[in-house]
């Protein structure tokens, strides 16, 4: 017994000693305000609405590490009684489904993504209306929101000061985060996501925040073997508007459910827009590249060249990848060549993404998209 209780403590204390070696994983500390509407109104006197929400990041990961930024933010939309359907992935049996038994319109129900804009335009007139900058020239406002995008060179003032200190940057929109590029120790970063054309049915509304934990999760298996894990966390925040399509600005937003953390398998991408992107850009890329060898361009120029359009050889890697786990089909890319050496896969997946992408559909329990053909007008379902 007494031996059975020793082997039991070193194998306790042998277990500890691995966990004490493994790497911690990085987290950052994440805030938000409620999702607004703004209304904007364009120079040529018509109005937009747009969907905003303002949050703030910080890195007080215990071991000071400078943590990258990956951060991507979406918003999820649902209708509830209406049950508010994105045609381009709600497949025809399920919403006959619904409408034969409503009972299961809860365990149905689909909604939309909708990806953070780029539009500084309508950023900087939220930005000024969110702040409270108003009362002032133009050109002033706009000179103390760069002001803010820059960050503090030194300590705050007054107003700032117990919340912000030197280092730390205000409303940047995805583009600006992604250029930083990693966050320091202890840096603070406020950062605004716009959408875009949300529908105004729609009741509910969810933050899916990716990139706020490390994706690389690591397992002590002996004390100098370690496993590695790809595990994207997302944090889902949720939210619930009563009222009707109209007046949505003097509607209350009350908080549906606590904040949590899912593992989705392809992190933020739940649009074909994006996947389609990807394709193209695949496909482009190689043809660039096949044009620069036949032309015999210098590796210098070809170096400046990628850098200019923003893609180099370990992109094309990534979204090779990233297209195989969103269809899970393999065309035969091999990541250890350059796309080049894998013209052959590129064109197929390229001829297999234009042939089937407007039959795809999103499956939520799977996590990838789907080929569903649609009945021609007129087929007789088979029950």
């Amino acid at each position: 017994m007494k031996k059975a209780l020793l082997s039991f403590a070193i194998l306790a204390s042998a277990a500890a000693a691995c966990e004490a070696q493994v790497p911690s994983r990085w987290r950052l500390d994440w805030t938000n305000e409620k999702p607004q509407l703004y209304t904007y109104r364009t120079p040529n006197d018509s109005y937009e609405n747009f969907w905003y929400v303002t949050f703030t990041i910080q890195n007080n990961t215990p071991d000071q590490q400078h943590v990258p930024l990956i951060l991507d933010v979406l918003l999820y939309t649902e209708s509830g009684k209406e049950l508010q359907n994105d045609f381009r992935r709600v497949e025809l049996p399920v919403i006959k489904d619904v409408q034969d038994n409503p009972r299961k319109s809860e365990t149905l129900k689909y909604g939309r993504f909708y990806a953070s804009v780029i539009d500084p335009e309508t950023e900087y007139r939220i930005i000024e209306y969110h702040a409270k900058l108003g009362n002032r020239s133009q050109g002033i406002i706009n000179e103390s929101i760069d002001s803010l995008k820059k960050g503090f060179a030194e300590d705050p003032p007054d107003e700032f000061k117990g919340r912000w200190k030197k280092g730390d940057r205000l409303y940047l929109n995805p583009r600006e985060i992604r250029e930083q590029r990693y966050i320091n120790p202890g840096q603070k970063l406020g950062g605004i996501a716009i959408f875009k054309n949300v529908d105004p049915r729609a009741h509910v509304y969810e933050l899916h925040v990716s990139g706020l934990v490390d994706i690389i999760k690591v397992t002590a298996v002996t004390e100098e073997e370690w496993k590695l894990e790809y595990e994207p966390q997302t944090l889902k925040l949720r939210w619930y508007r009563q009222g009707d399509p109209f007046g949505i600005e003097k509607d209350v937003l009350f908080t549906y459910a606590k904040k949590e953390y899912v593992v989705k398998k392809i992190g933020p991408i739940a649009s074909k827009d994006t996947v389609d992107k990807l394709v193209m850009s695949l496909s482009d890329t190689l043809k660039k590249e096949k044009d620069w060898k036949d032309t015999n361009v210098a590796q210098e120029e070809i170096i400046k060249k990628r850098q200019a359009d923003g893609i180099d050889p370990l992109d094309c890697r990534i979204m090779a990848m990233v297209f195989k786990v969103a269809t899970e089909k393999d065309f035969g890319y091999d990541p250890t060549k350059d796309v080049i050496e894998n013209e052959r896969a590129v064109w197929r997946i390229h001829e297999w993404w234009i042939t089937n992408r407007t039959k795809l559909v999103f499956n939520e329990v799977t996590n990838r998209f789907e080929i569903k053909d649609d009945p021609l007008p007129g087929t007789v379902v088979e029950k």
